[in-house]
């Protein structure tokens, strides 16, 4: 079998659906020949070739709808948001494939044998049924995000008393607002020695500006560590107390491990997308950071409503669906 992946990111995009395209990738990979197609920059190209993976790099639906209609795979999934009606129906009208999209509301999703939204349009729970106007499946809740292997492996032990000891900082892949740096002058500026984490994402360009905040603290440089090409985020999630993140995939992927997170988000969107199930705080509002924390006032994951929301554990079934197809 041949799957083609449709999915696209970078710096202003952010990398989450890059990261689940290769997770996806990973998993399928010794049962179907993988084949991304993309519009993204050649920072993500090389990415996904050092992945071991072929990508053509296309800019417009028509190329996307002509390359797969050249080669013809027997499964198309598209990962990003606002999937044009014309390409789903195309590819539809063209060739005899399994159509799977993921994160879409728009109406190219009645044209879809699959469908899987982990935050949109899924009402905060974890559900599953046939549109039999459309005969599309949904998937729809967090319980069927995609997750790399390595969040299965690593699990912590609930932390009842609420210690913060070690704090994790994973803005994503260019942190646009540069909550880094604000974050880290923050909790620096507290009068617990917190050791920090900082994952820097490979579109990061606030160096200027952080390095100016490390000054201001140089008796406290000891307690940030920075971090870049990180191979094993679960690993270093399992290590740390509290996680700060940006929503999206790696708050999930926080909350799989059992670390405790604080949202803060980027834009009005993410905000919005989060606002059902988790409060996020503004960047004007990091001041009240030390409060929350002293508080333990973040998300738990072992608390009865996150646990509830299954993160990640319904996996199997999507993969089992995107390679066999649904049976009803």
């Amino acid at each position: 079998m041949k799957i083609a992946l449709i999915v696209n990111g970078g710096q202003e995009m952010g990398m989450g659906h890059i990261v689940r395209g290769l997770t996806l990738a990973e998993e399928l990979k010794d049962k179907a020949e993988m084949l991304f197609v993309t519009k993204s920059d050649d920072v993500v190209v090389k990415q996904i070739k050092e992945a071991g993976f072929n990508v053509y790099r296309l800019n417009t639906d028509e190329e996307n709808l002509s390359l797969l209609q050249e080669t013809k795979p027997g499964v198309v999934v598209i990962d990003r948001l606002e999937v044009a009606e014309s390409l789903a129906k195309g590819l539809k009208d063209s060739f005899d494939t399994r159509l799977v999209i993921f994160d879409n509301v728009s109406e190219a999703n009645k044209y879809a044998d699959i469908v899987v939204n982990f935050v949109m349009g899924s009402d905060d729970k974890n559900r599953t049924y046939l549109d039999k106007e459309t005969n599309t499946f949904y998937f729809y809740g967090l319980k069927y995000e995609i997750l790399r292997r390595e969040f299965y492996q690593y699990r912590k032990f609930p932390n009842p008393h609420h210690e913060v000891e070690r704090i994790l900082l994973i803005f994503g892949g260019s942190d646009p607002l540069n909550l880094t740096t604000a974050s880290i002058d923050e909790l620096l500026s507290m009068d617990t020695d917190y050791k920090i984490d900082v994952v820097i994402g490979v579109y990061f360009k606030h160096f200027k500006e952080l390095t100016k905040v490390l000054r201001k603290y140089p008796d406290k440089n000891w307690c940030v560590k920075m971090h870049r090409n990180v191979k094993y985020i679960a690993k270093l999630m399992c290590l740390s107390d509290l996680v700060l993140a940006s929503p999206g995939l790696s708050i999930f992927e926080a909350l799989r491990v059992g670390v405790p997170v604080i949202a803060i988000h980027q834009n009005e969107p993410q905000r919005c997308s989060f606002q059902k199930f988790m409060p996020t705080l503004d960047k004007s509002e990091i001041w009240r950071l030390c409060n929350i924390i002293s508080k333990g006032e973040y998300a738990d994951p072992f608390g009865e409503y996150i646990r509830s929301l299954e993160v990640g554990e319904g996996k199997d079934e999507v993969i089992m669906a995107i390679l066999e197809g649904v049976h009803h």
